[in-house]
């Protein structure tokens, strides 16, 4: 133990102090690359302001030599003296940024950029300068006194001012550029002094892997090695440990398996091959009313099954071979019914003594839903065969209905006409004119209205508009036609010109939905305006019926009327169609204002 102490401490020591030194060394490392890259990043900073006040010195000898040249002597005014004033700031600012340029002065914060060959240059553009300055100067302080100045008093100034300022503009050029060339130098220095940083920093990290995790992973791939041993060693011992725990547990784990079998079951018990009880569960002696003192008792006794049951259950009990059998049973006791799903296997005890166990599941919930399902699927299939029967007797209650209504409508008014045509026809006597006349008159206006009434009478058939260009040229047609007929103002829209085709048997239904409510609002209704709209969306198509009339009661419109006496025969049938094709309808009746019907149909 001391050995293995001592060498631990030996290695981990030799290991902590090259760990020390390494990461010493490139924090040193670290720390000097940061000392002189900030060093020259601030010597950046300062540069960067000395080029830019350098720039500027362009911008305002050019600014002072525009507001010179741009005088106006002769007008003595404020405003004269006001570029007087401005051309003085001008002259202020850009002589004190050059004075702090050329000195390095800090009036304007404005470290040293300058070496010798700066200076030079400085020296050889401060005669153009002052030049420059002296002959601005000079402008400003004439108009200052004078307050009014002529061209002549200053054109020696400017002269002087415009032959200058070229050449320094000139030099100051030179300067910016050489105060560029010396910024990409110290950049160039920067970039050197990151590139020896780097080069240290890898070759300490070099050096940290051959000297320092190479052996240590060498070290540790040995004790990985030995541990990996040891642990085959370890679990060969355990696995012959865990075989002779489980060799030893076997039994109690089966005891434990059944114990778990008979906790999970809600009602068991044991039966000898006879039928009589060995051992009953609490719970099914608690439902059978059982008393485990009753000796040699029947179970099937104690099921209260009826007798048909019984004797079922006693023949599988005494008869049955087969490995498990399952059965559900009624069990009539005191308080309520209770079916029981059993399942009966053989058992096989010490010295070869057989038994039975009986495992019984309540299933009382799950067979009262049943029948209760059946019971109402049986009832659900009754009440839709009596729905059948008595839409078909409606349908074929309305056929009959339309049949004598059609049969009406010709008695009532064709054949009343044809009759009258008859008789005029009859009573015509050519021997008096006059009369024949008045009358040939009389027979055209009868022959006119016997031919709107057949029309009237066939228009509700299917028009050939239907067939061959659909709901929309159809229905168009239809109010058309009405409108010519009754005289009342029936109108057409097509909002969104729908003009595609559905299923002949969608584009009928939705017709004669149609001409139903149009023929309700003309009879019942006593509607002089009648608007048909349609309207539809990428899938949808709606068909609105508006009518001004006198409206009516949804309320007293019956849901299921026996015959077209009653009412409301229209509207079911209306109804019917839309159900028929999966379709919508909707209907909105205010008494004395009118009725809006609307149809949608989803394609």
């Amino acid at each position: 133990m001391n050995q293995n102490t001592s060498l631990d401490h030996r290695t981990f020591s030799r290991f902590s102090t090259i760990y020390r030194f390494g990461l010493g060394a490139i924090a040193l490392s670290i720390i000097f690359g940061q000392f002189f890259i900030q060093r020259y990043l601030n010597d950046h900073i300062k540069d960067s302001r000395i080029i830019n006040v350098a720039g500027r010195q362009r911008m305002l000898s050019q600014k002072l030599t525009k507001e010179i040249v741009q005088l106006h002597p002769g007008i003595q005014d404020t405003n004269l003296l006001a570029q007087a004033k401005k051309i003085n700031t001008t002259i202020a600012l850009w002589n004190s940024a050059h004075m702090a340029l050329q000195n390095s002065t800090d009036s304007l914060k404005l470290a040293s950029l300058n070496n010798s060959k700066v200076l030079k240059m400085y020296e050889d553009i401060t005669l153009y300068q002052t030049k420059i300055y002296s002959s601005a100067k000079r402008i400003t302080q004439k108009i200052t006194q004078k307050h009014k100045i002529s061209l002549e008093d200053i054109q020696q100034d400017i002269d002087t001012i415009s032959k200058n300022e070229p050449i320094y503009l000139k030099k100051m050029n030179a300067i910016v550029f050489e105060y560029d060339a010396i910024a990409k130098q110290k950049v160039k220095d920067l970039k050197n002094i990151e590139y020896v940083v780097l080069f240290i920093t890898l070759l300490l990290l070099l050096l940290e892997i051959i000297f320092l995790f190479r052996p240590m992973a060498i070290r540790i791939r040995k004790t990985i090695s030995k541990l990996l041993k040891s642990e085959e060693t370890a679990k060969k011992m355990a696995i012959n440990a865990n075989n002779i725990r489980v060799s030893r547990e076997a039994s109690v784990q089966e005891l434990l398996a059944l114990n778990y079998a008979m906790d999970q079951t809600v009602l068991f018990a044991r039966i000898r091959p006879d039928g009589t009880i060995v051992a009953i569960g609490e719970r099914f002696a608690k439902l059978l009313s059982y008393d485990n003192n009753q000796p040699n008792e029947l179970l099937v006794d104690l099921l209260l099954l009826n007798e048909k049951e019984e004797s079922r259950f006693e023949n599988l009990i005494q008869q049955r071979k087969g490995p498990v059998f399952n059965q559900e049973f009624e069990m009539l006791t005191r308080k309520k019914s209770t079916w029981v799903d059993v399942s009966i296997l053989p058992v096989l005890r010490d010295k070869g003594i057989s038994e039975l166990l009986v495992l019984c599941s309540d299933i009382t919930v799950r067979k009262e839903a049943q029948l209760a399902l059946e019971n109402l699927t049986a009832q659900q299939y009754e009440e839709r065969e009596q729905l059948q029967k008595s839409r078909a007797s409606q349908v074929v209650e309305a056929q009959e209905e339309e049949r004598k209504r059609i049969a009406r409508e010709i008695h009532d008014s064709i054949g009343q006409m044809l009759t009258a045509l008859k008789f005029n026809i009859e009573s015509l006597n050519i021997k008096n004119p006059e009369k024949t006349t008045q009358k040939i008159e009389g027979l055209k206006k009868l022959t006119k209205d016997l031919i709107r009434g057949v029309r009237m009478a066939t228009f509700n058939l299917t028009p050939p508009e239907l067939i061959d260009y659909g709901i929309s040229t159809a229905l168009q047609k239809m109010t058309n036609e009405l409108s010519k007929l009754t005289g009342k103002q029936i109108l057409f829209e097509n909002n969104s010109g729908f003009d595609m085709r559905l299923d002949t048997l969608v584009e009928t239904n939705l017709y004669r939905v149609t001409q139903e409510a149009v023929n309700n609002a003309i009879k019942y209704a006593n509607s002089d305006f009648i608007l048909v709209t349609i309207n539809h969306s990428t899938n949808k198509l709606s068909i609105m019926i508006n009518d001004n009339g006198k409206g009516f009661d949804m309320s007293a419109i019956p849901k299921n009327p026996s015959n077209g006496a009653e009412g409301g025969m229209g509207v079911f049938f209306m109804k019917e169609r839309m159900a028929y094709i999966n379709g919508r309808i909707f209907i909105n009746s205010i008494a004395d204002e009118g009725t809006r019907v609307t149809l949608n149909y989803d394609f």
